[in-house]
């Protein structure tokens, strides 16, 4: 499993009563991890910290699975 996968998820289950080794990038943030609007902020926050990027609200709003989050990571972090 990529590093930065496992850093999103690990962050993830920071947050949420979830089982890491049953998340995967397919998992939908919302109707199969359980994130709430505040989770999400909190989330974003702690990937900003992690990887020193910015994440507008647009593009939190967007993210619907956590392939899309790891994917949002990996563009802004090149930059």
């Amino acid at each position: 499993m990529d590093e930065k996968l496992k850093a999103i998820i690990a962050i993830i289950s920071d947050f949420v009563d979830v089982d890491p080794d049953e998340v995967t990038v397919d998992s939908k943030l919302r109707s199969d991890l359980g994130l709430n609007s505040f989770d999400f902020v909190n989330i974003a926050v702690e990937v900003e910290r992690e990887y020193n990027i910015k994440i507008p609200d647009v593009d939190i709003a967007q993210l619907k699975t956590v392939g899309d989050l790891l994917a949002l990571v990996e563009e802004k972090h090149l930059v």
